[in-house]
């Protein structure tokens, strides 16, 4: 193998790391740094670097959301009903990738061809280089649509720190403001993955002792629990919360208090716990399809049917429910996955319109819906009756990007967020304890034969490198006075 030339290696870096700030935003920005940890590590050597610009490429497209393995899988195994026309479309919102490995090999050649001279007096060599530069400009400008003038303008913005009120929702600002800006090296996704997973493997497990008192772990089999429980036990009144995005920490403080929200002051609560793993196909709905039904389904016919007809089809075990008042509320749009279909099924539904007629709160966000406390605070006078009512509440407060419904903090975010964590993490953590404030205010009021059932559809969609902060299972409560 031939020596370094550490002249064309810096040459290297510094032209694809700024060709990456173009295409790869989730690993490359102005405001993050310019040169990364990553690329160094990968540019040992000249082979070894040609090979990290497709890796990098390829690692970003599959880790990108909305196409990852379980699509991949989902197209070989279904290859005969293909839909074309969605896969193109992942491939149009995922094409910043292609156009990065694209040029980025275009400009290996044109400076392997120029040995790297990079002389600008030199009238070919500055031909070529402006008429690859417009080449590129108008790609972004027409052909991709992840990639706008909006996106300059925000790391410009970012650069002056100079955030609006509305650019606070979207970026990630306390990131950037305390950890990010003036670096020179980035901080990639896996070096920030494998840093916190070390960090959590060598400390106590999330949730710690006060899990392992309260709460009996009985087993990993999900939602079988709720046919089981439900159907062999006699309730009055059920009430389940869905509750989106539930921020299921890994950080062993953090989860403590999340729960200690809940429970405390309740001395006489029994209270059984078990895992689920998340639905990563189908998310909130996904969720919705595993309550009804217990089983896996077809999620197209889910999606296109009557709830009526869907879960009469598949011998949900929901049906059984049927001798109780359904009553089905979400704090958002029922127009949202066409949950219209949900009144075929359920005796009383009620979303945002409806809510906002009886005078619930609006609390303004990305997602415009009611207070998910609120309507916690007020769930009795959606209930036709006292007693026999089964409850689902779907919540919507901590879908990303969300804003603050809290007055006052409940954690100082500075001292007790790891680095690098989003600013929505703090959001999310504070809006979360004032809700599971208000569970804990609904416990005191559920009568001795009443049953609450607490779980999530997912953890916070975000990005790879964020996620390391979440556990992958979910956690589902079931609690009742004892």
């Amino acid at each position: 193998m031939r020596a370094i030339n550490y002249k064309k290696y810096f040459i290297r870096l510094i032209v694809f790391n700024f060709f990456g700030l173009i295409y790869l935003i989730d690993t490359n920005s102005f405001d993050q740094g310019f040169i990364s940890l990553q690329s160094i590590f990968y540019s040992l050597n000249i082979y070894i670097y040609y090979f990290f610009i497709f890796f990098e490429s390829l690692a970003s497209l599959i880790s990108s959301y909305g196409l990852d393995f379980s699509f991949l899988d989902l197209v070989f195994k279904n290859i005969g009903h293909i839909n074309y026309k969605y896969i193109f479309f992942l491939f149009y919102r995922n094409i910043n990738f292609v156009y990065f490995i694209l040029f980025s090999f275009v400009l290996i050649y044109f400076f392997e061809k120029n040995n790297y001279k990079i002389n600008l007096y030199n009238k070919s060599f500055k031909k070529n280089l402006i008429l690859l530069f417009f080449v590129v400009l108008f790609i972004l400008s027409n052909f991709n649509p992840n990639l706008t003038h909006h996106r300059f303008i925000e790391r410009y913005k970012g650069l002056l720190n100079s955030w609006t009120s509305e650019d606070l929702v979207f970026i990630d600002t306390f990131y950037y403001k305390k950890f990010a800006k003036n670096n020179f090296l980035r901080n990639d996704n896996w070096y920030i993955t494998i840093k916190f997973s070390y960090f959590y493997k060598n400390t106590n497990s999330a949730g710690g002792n006060m899990v392992s008192k309260v709460f009996n772990n009985e087993s990993n089999e999900g939602f079988k629990m709720f046919e089981k429980i439900l159907l062999s036990e006699e309730y009055n009144n059920v009430f389940v919360i869905i509750n989106e995005s539930y921020p299921n920490f890994r950080d062993f403080k953090l989860k403590n208090n999340l729960l200690d929200a809940i429970i405390s002051g309740h001395d006489n609560l029994n209270v059984r716990n078990f895992k689920k793993d998340w639905n990563r196909k189908l998310a909130t709905l996904g969720a919705e399809l595993d309550l009804f039904c217990g089983k896996n389904l077809n999620y197209k016919d889910f999606k296109d049917q009557e709830l009526k007809i869907f879960l009469k089809n598949n011998k949900c075990w929901i049906n059984s429910q049927q001798n109780k008042n359904l009553v089905y509320i979400h704090s958002y749009d029922e127009r949202f996955y066409d949950r219209t279909r949900y009144k075929s099924f359920f005796d009383k539904t009620f979303f945002r319109k409806d809510l906002e007629k009886i005078n619930f709160q609006v609390c303004d966000q990305y997602f415009k819906g009611i207070c998910d406390h609120d309507v916690l605070d007020n769930i009795e006078k959606l209930m036709p009756t006292k007693d026999n009512n089964f409850v689902i509440f779907l919540t919507i407060n901590n879908h990303i990007p969300t804003s603050k419904f809290y007055k006052k903090p409940y954690i100082d975010c500075e001292k007790n967020f790891p680095l690098n964590l989003s600013s929505q993490f703090c959001d999310i953590y504070n809006n979360q304890m004032l809700f599971n404030e208000s569970i804990s205010r609904f416990i005191s009021r559920i009568s001795k034969n009443d049953l609450l059932i607490l779980f999530s559809d997912t953890p916070p969609i975000f990005r790879n490198k964020h996620k390391v902060h979440f556990e992958n299972m979910i956690d589902v409560y079931f609690i009742s006075n004892k």
